[in-house]
């Protein structure tokens, strides 16, 4: 049985059974209808129009291309009108337009959401390491959103996933962490957090939600065999999201740190074929001459454990913040 169905089955037991239970959880439904309201103001549709294969004709050397339409989603992070979303949302496009949400109407009773107004996107930086993206809107005092801290996330806290999955506008879903950090292949430059919050084509660069309203990640991928929701989806980290998106927004740029180091996890058959009285931490594999590292005393073999009041992990986890 799926999580959700049983949430929905001892909820009705309760309301029907008069439970004390029943007021948690009219009190949780409140509480999640609350969250709703305050997110969703500075969630966005990015509508992307590009240049690519024609579908349905032969490759000719010309290279015959047609127009393009897709979608994918954003945040307001600064309401100066700086927003994040993927790279790949945006890459390549040849126009950039941001659908803002629609200011909620009291008065309104329709159940149809509102169209926002769509205004012009500048792109200012794609950074290809980590798939984001921020882009500058001409608008002021924007509804913004906070980022959290990542590093405090745990495994089964609750998440939302808002954006606009296969175009439609203002979608939200919920679910958990099921890892706060996973790698996608031994040793890459690049972390997620794993959540089973529905995500689909179109939720990339929308943001995943804690219960405080925080964005805790921005959603990028899904591991699928259908091409739709399977429970495997993939974001990046809001502390990752903060460095590139200030850096970016500040400075149009990333720069990132090289302290001269090649760095490897250690694992248990490392372990033991090394005789090392720990079967985690970072090995230094290789120590460059002349470089900070080196000039640091540091060498080749050295074991890190921590690294600025941080337990070291794995490789890529040492690598991550010698970039800071």
């Amino acid at each position: 049985m799926h999580f959700k169905d049983l949430i929905y089955i001892i909820a009705l037991h309760f309301s029907l059974s008069g439970s004390p239970w029943a007021q948690s959880l009219e009190q949780l439904n409140g509480d999640l209808k609350e969250l709703t309201q305050k997110v969703r103001p500075a969630v966005v549709q990015i509508l992307v129009t590009g240049y690519g294969p024609k579908l349905g004709i032969l490759s000719s050397p010309g290279g015959l291309n047609a127009r393009q339409h897709n979608t994918g989603s954003g945040v307001i992070l600064d309401p100066n009108g700086y927003v994040i979303t993927n790279a790949h949302v945006v890459e390549g496009a040849q126009r950039i337009r941001v659908m803002l949400s629609a200011s909620q109407n009291t008065t309104r009773r329709s159940i149809l959401n509102q169209m926002g107004r769509v205004v012009g996107a500048q792109l200012v930086r794609i950074d290809r390491e980590t798939d984001l993206a921020v882009l500058k809107i001409n608008a002021k005092d924007l509804p913004a959103l906070p980022l959290a801290d990542s590093d405090a996330l745990q495994q089964g806290q609750l998440v939302f996933a808002f954006g606009s999955p296969l175009g439609l506008q203002n979608s939200v879903s919920m679910g958990v962490v099921s890892a706060v950090a996973r790698q996608l292949e031994p040793e890459s430059p690049m972390i997620y957090i794993q959540t089973d919050a529905p995500i689909n084509p179109g939720n990339s660069g929308g943001p995943l939600i804690d219960a405080q309203g925080r964005v805790v990640g921005i959603n990028t991928l899904i591991f699928s065999q259908s091409g739709g929701n399977e429970g495997i989806g993939f974001a990046a980290p809001s502390n990752i999201v903060r460095n590139v998106f200030n850096q970016i927004r500040d400075t149009g740029r990333v720069r990132r740190g090289d302290i001269g180091v090649s760095a490897q996890t250690i694992t248990t058959t490392m372990a033991m074929a090394l005789n090392l009285p720990q079967t985690w931490g970072v090995i230094l594999s290789d120590v460059f001459p002349g470089r900070p590292a080196y000039n640091a005393g540091l060498k080749t073999g050295d074991i890190i454990l921590s690294l600025d009041g941080k337990v070291m992990e794995n490789g890529v986890q040492c690598l991550a913040f010698c970039d800071r």
